[in-house]
């Protein structure tokens, strides 16, 4: 079975979730389950199913506790992080990542193999506009 592949544009409803594309859905349910990590970065939130934040988890544990560069290396990551699962074929993004990347109504999800990507529609063609 394929991961997670191609573009998506869908659009957030009021209360701030979205409708999984039936190909991300299959692979869920078949593959992953429901439960997943979203995580901000700059410009877009990762989603990573459990299974696959668990792995990038283990990495960050295994840094010192007590080295603040390691800490500092990681604040990022776990700070903007959020559990959140699928409900009804819908994703309940959490306001402070919806603000933190300026997600409003139109939305971009991008297929990363083993994660995906949301973005701002506009913000995803100005990306991929530079790419070119």
């Amino acid at each position: 079975m394929s991961g997670f592949l191609g573009t998506y544009t869908v659009n957030l409803d009021e209360k701030g979730r979205l409708n999984v594309p039936s190909k991300f859905k299959n692979i869920l349910e078949n593959k992953y389950g429901a439960q997943l990590v979203t995580v901000a970065m700059d410009g877009y939130l990762i989603v990573f199913p459990h299974l696959e934040w668990e792995k990038n988890e283990n990495r960050m544990d295994e840094m010192a506790p007590l080295n603040p560069k390691e800490r500092d290396e990681v604040r990022p990551y776990l700070s903007s992080a959020s559990d959140c699962e699928v409900k009804s074929g819908k994703i309940l993004v959490p306001a402070f990542q919806r603000e933190a990347v300026g997600l409003t109504k139109e939305i971009v999800l991008v297929g990363m193999s083993k994660t995906f990507e949301i973005w701002a529609a506009d913000q995803w063609k100005s990306a991929a506009a530079k790419k070119r």
